[in-house]
This record gives structure tokens, sequence and C-alpha cells, in this order.
């Protein structure tokens, strides 16, 4: 996700200035993709980042990213110098492996770990803890993200793939791309009223006024679909089976809070936990001993691209999640063993 942290890695950095005369084969292109096209080591989302921070100047005269540029004009860029390799540090910690052959690592994350070196957590992340296995993992994710083919959010546990090369990473990211992986998430969701099963089918954007957030009530040319069906209620919650056809970030969570059922524990997306005063009080108490969103990847099928087998991996329910599912639904304890 893109954040303030960014803009200040920008502000922060230092700068080499270039200048470009518009010929005939940009007019009339939007200021951030003329940029990017000029300039072939930035993107055109860190051309749009310089053009915010007044680091892109048209004739002298700042201009926002959507300005048309016309044949002789001046681009004048300051392009911010590439920063030094960073080399990653091993962190010792548990894989908690489920799976693993000779192209492919299968991991249960746990909840609360970060998956990849980032802004505040450079040391200690998912990614540092491969790295310390002495494994052999793909490199086409970049330097900060070997082996990552997909990613899961801090909080959330379960299944996460990793590949042992870059002819295994190129396969399963193209089944990804091609709505060929199966996925499931196990959630428990405010409010027994949701449908027994339903698709949920939106655009998907961040959300005006905090980036940091998404949302599916945008108009984009990006959609997300979420499939659920519902495993049990009770009279304050339900326990769901969410299958993402899409991979949006944060796409579950937002989707179930748009319904009006966000996740237990969901401070971003939801209220969290039922009103002060919800009865039966003991349910209540227990679903406010979750204290992260109640938010598991069950598990993940997909073709294993070397062998042509399908392989359909499963993440047993962590410690907090193995709880609330004995005390709040006991019916379903089965899914805890």
């Amino acid at each position: 996700m893109e954040t303030g942290v960014q803009q200040a890695q920008i502000s922060e950095s230092k700068f080499q200035e270039e200048q470009f005369l518009i010929g005939e084969a940009h007019a009339g292109w939007r200021l951030d993709m003329c940029v990017a096209a000029l300039v072939p080591s930035i993107s055109r989302s860190t051309a749009q980042k310089l053009i915010e921070a007044d680091r892109v100047l048209v004739d002298g005269r700042k201009r926002a990213r959507g300005y048309r540029v016309a044949a002789g004009m001046t681009v004048k860029v300051s392009i911010p110098e590439a920063p030094a390799k960073r080399e990653l540090t091993p962190s010792a910690g548990e894989l908690n492996i489920i799976y693993e052959d000779g192209d492919i690592l299968a991991l249960n994350k746990r909840p609360g770990l970060v998956v990849h070196p980032g802004a505040g957590n450079q040391s200690g992340t998912l990614v540092n803890q491969l790295i310390a296995s002495g494994r052999t993992f793909s490199t086409l994710g970049g330097p900060d993200r070997p082996g990552l083919v997909h990613r899961l959010d801090k909080e959330t546990s379960g299944v996460i793939l990793i590949a042992k090369s870059n002819a295994v990473h190129e396969g399963l990211a193209r089944q990804f791309k091609d709505r060929q992986v199966d996925k499931k998430y196990l959630a428990v969701v405010l409010g027994p009223s949701i449908a027994d099963h339903g698709e949920i089918v939106s655009d998907f954007g961040r959300r005006p006024g905090d980036r940091r957030q998404f949302t599916g009530k945008v108009s984009s040319n990006r959609k997300a679909i979420t499939r659920y069906e519902t495993l049990a209620r009770t009279s304050l919650v339900a326990l769901v089976v969410a299958q993402p056809l899409t991979g949006r970030t944060h796409q579950i969570r937002v989707h179930l809070s748009e319904l009006g059922h966000p996740i237990i524990g969901d401070r971003v997306y939801g209220r969290a936990y039922p009103r002060p005063g919800s009865r039966p009080e003991s349910e209540a108490a227990s679903l406010r001993q979750m204290t992260r969103h109640a938010l598991h990847a069950w598990s993940v099928a997909f073709t294993h691209p070397i062998t042509g087998q399908r392989l359909e991996i499963t993440a047993p329910l962590p410690r907090d999640f193995k709880h609330l599912i004995t005390a709040v639904f006991p019916g379903m304890s089965h899914l805890c063993s």
C-alpha cells in the first residue's frame, strides 16, 4: 500500500535534474505518462509522486499529473538517485511449514507477522525468516520480496505460497492473474442476517480522503469479486467462508464491511465488536478476546507449475481463532482439528 511515508522518501532523496524538449512523439500525452516515458528508470506511479512533490516543471510552471503536454514545451524533471542497495538481515523464527517440495514452500503465517520489509519494518518479517532458512528463492519480486508470489495482511493468518525459482514464480503468478487459484478464507463477521451465500461484485480503489483505506464504492476500472457462504450463525455473528476471485488489497475486509457485516476485530473497516450491552454477554466477551481481525487464509488450490498436479494446501487455525470457534460456534469445532 502506498502511504505518506513514500512521499517522505521522495522528499528526502537526492536529485539530479534533467530537461527534455517535447517532440511530436509525446505531444498530447498526460504529464505523468510522458515523464515515465522520458525517464525509463522511474515508473508512472513514481512520476506522479514527483509531480505532486513539485519535482516536475513544464516551461517552468507546476502542472497536474493529467496535464496534456504539447510539442515544443520544456519539461524539467528532478530525478531521485537510486538508493543504496539494502542488505536484508536474517531473523530467527519458526516458519510453520505445511508443505514443501523442490519448487514450492507453503507456510502457515502467524497473525501479527509482517510479510516483507517496508517502512518501519526492516527486520523480523517473514522474508527475514526465509533468508535465515538458507533456502534459495525466486528473485522476480525484487530484492525485498524473495520468493513472494502473493501476500497477506499483517493481522491475517494462514497459508502463503513461496516460489523457489523464477520459473515456478512465473507459473504461480500467471495462475493468480488468470483466476486459476482457488482461495478460501474463514471469517467471523458481525450480524447474523448475512445471506446463506452470495457474490459481491464492485469497482475497487482507494478511499477518497484516506489513501490508506480501500473501498468498493468508487468508479474504477479495477473490479473486485468475492463469493461467500455462511457456515454458522449466532444471535450476534456469523462464520463465513469467503472466496476472493480477484486479489485486491483488503478485498474481503472491504466487501464484507460494505455488505453490512464487518469482520470481528477489524478496527479499520468496521465496528470491530458488538455494541456494549449486547447479549448473550458471554458470547460478546469471547468476541472481544479476538484482538485482531478474525480472518484466516484457510486454503489455496493451484496447479503445480512443474509437475502439473493439482494441489490443495490447508492451513490449520491458529490458537486465537480456535478459541473463538470453540467458544462461539461449538458445533463447528471440527474445523479446529
